[in-house]
């Protein structure tokens, strides 16, 4: 994609606006999955290369995270989605009194210092040292546009390799992550999409450095980044256990176990039964197999959504 001025031999007009909807479906199914954009309008069809970064924020389903249940279902985003980004972190609102005192100081300097530069137009005396001290509290420490000059320099000359070190690291980090999930009880722990995160970020944090090597200390220093974001999002929180499928396909092991778990009751009444086997009857046997009457009944509520089982009658559940 190109920036073109419309001015001097580019001057047009009219300019053709192009507008492709639903931006969910466009994002989900070509920007990040395939790094392609395709266009199909008004006789105009092209497949376009889109391989760029890409920062995404969104708010949870109910407003709020709840810390106790899997983060993935509580973002209105498909798995195959999120698993295409590299970092994913959680911003949660927790109290906290030394930080809060800090953002709510930062905030009135912020209002007092707008406030003082509208003053100044018909106040003569404020001076504008008084401006100049207000605004160093709201000012970045490094210029915004330096800020971009540097990152475009960097995109655009510098191009890391990884060095030995620095590879022997993510091997030895990512086969000992894996080796946690050898046991079949244990979810897998990450894939290796995880591990060309790490080389990706590695590459970045060299390329932050202006460097045409990845060094071990980049590799360190992404690796505690990786592991604060797989801490936050990628584990069970009733195991405890990092498991990939978190993100991956939205449901953890110890789900995907009770809801088979439920599929065999429920398989095991209708052949006692000789039919339909009843709710009540299959919640009784999952809560002696030691699975809450609750969870049983969100696992039940969640299959008939999905079609994995049927209601012939009100009360009375049937596999496919």
């Amino acid at each position: 994609l190109k920036i073109v001025p419309n001015q001097d031999e580019h001057y047009a007009d009219f300019v053709y606006d192009l507008t492709i909807e639903p931006t969910h479906t466009f994002v989900s199914q070509g920007l990040i999955l395939h790094n392609t954009i395709s266009v199909a309008k008004a006789g105009v069809m092209a497949t376009l290369k889109s391989r760029c970064s890409l920062l995404a924020a969104a708010n949870p389903k109910l407003g709020r995270f709840d810390k106790y249940e899997p983060i993935a279902p509580q973002i209105n985003l498909t798995p195959a989605l999120m698993s295409r980004f590299d970092l994913i972190f959680v911003l949660t609102d927790d109290p906290d009194t030394k930080r809060d005192s800090a953002i709510a100081q930062h905030i009135l300097k912020s209002n007092y210092a707008g406030e003082l530069a509208t003053q100044a137009a018909w106040n003569q005396d404020i001076s504008q040292e008084d401006i100049d001290n207000a605004l160093m509290v709201i000012m970045p420490v490094v210029d915004p546009e330096m800020l971009r000059k540097y990152v475009a320099y960097a995109r655009k000359n510098i191009f890391p390799t990884l060095s030995e070190e620095a590879k022997e690291y993510f091997l030895k980090y990512y086969v000992g992550l894996r080796s946690q999930g050898q046991d079949t009880n244990k979810p897998v722990p990450v894939t290796a999409r995880q591990l060309e995160a790490l080389i990706r970020l590695g590459e970045a944090s060299a390329r932050l450095r202006l460097s045409d090597k990845v060094t071990l200390d980049d590799a360190k220093r992404v690796v505690k980044i990786l592991e604060a974001c797989l801490r936050k999002v990628g584990v069970d929180p009733e195991t405890g256990f990092l498991d990939a499928d978190i993100i991956a396909s939205g449901t953890t092991k110890s789900t995907r176990d009770r809801t088979k778990s439920v599929i065999d009751i429920i398989r095991d009444v209708s052949k006692e039964q000789q039919g339909p086997a009843p709710r009540d009857a299959v919640l009784d046997r999952a809560e002696e197999l030691g699975i809450e009457r609750a969870k049983a009944e969100e696992i039940i509520d969640r299959m008939r959504r999905d079609g994995d089982v049927f209601e012939p009658r009100p009360g009375m559940l049937k596999l496919p």
